[in-house]
């Protein structure tokens, strides 16, 4: 089990690849995702982004400048039938309040791609400019999976200055334990676990952190 700073040296140390690899935190929670009411679905800021660029699809009846794709009612059967595609034509999607309820039957397709808009997150607003602008910023969003107690996630890329990496890192910290759910325990958090793309998995202690 190394510190922050040790477990950032070791997995920089060790990068071979020919890409910026990004540098993942995998944090292992002691929940039972069956309750939903010790599930875990927030967002955080972080305070120097992720490195990566994200393309954000929009369903409003305003023009969004910065929006990667912006859609409009007759694109939600495209969404249904698979024509447009989470993770391949956008990586988030922020919806209009209005839009919400014919989005309904589109559970079965952004649910377990995980971009499902909820107010919880974000990604159903009225202000949808200042939801993309915070998004491109560095917002994320950070969830356990839906059958394990686990939250993947990340933390930046191997480039990135160790002061900026150890921002973001207790920046999701902060946020897992100020949102810690109501039935979970207090030591809730069991471990965390960071590693590159590429590499592999090295093991932060908490009680340092």
């Amino acid at each position: 089990m190394k510190t922050l700073i040790e477990a950032l040296t070791e997995i920089k140390g060790a990068s071979k690849a020919k890409f910026d690899e990004a540098i993942e935190a995998h944090i292992n929670l002691n929940i039972d995702v069956k309750q939903s009411d010790q599930t875990f679905r927030t967002t955080v800021s972080l305070p120097n982004g992720t490195g990566k660029s994200i393309k954000i699809a929009v369903l409003t009846n305003k023009k969004v400048e910065k929006a990667d794709l912006v859609l409009s009612e007759s694109d939600i059967h495209k969404l249904e039938k698979g024509e447009i595609q989470p993770g391949r034509d956008f990586d988030v999607l922020i919806v209009e309040p209005s839009f919400m309820a014919k989005m309904a039957k589109l559970g079965p397709v952004l649910g377990p791609a995980g971009v499902m808009p909820n107010p919880k997150t974000g990604t159903v607003t009225e202000n949808v400019e200042a939801a993309v602008e915070s998004f491109k910023k560095g917002k994320i969003e950070i969830r356990n999976e839906a059958n394990a107690p686990i939250i993947h996630t990340v933390i930046g890329k191997v480039s990135f200055k160790d002061e900026a990496l150890v921002e973001n890192f207790k920046e999701i910290l902060m946020t897992l334990k100020q949102n810690r759910p109501q039935k979970a325990k207090p030591d809730w958090i069991k471990s965390i676990y960071l590693k590159s793309t590429m590499g592999k998995a090295v093991e932060v202690s908490l009680a340092q952190e």
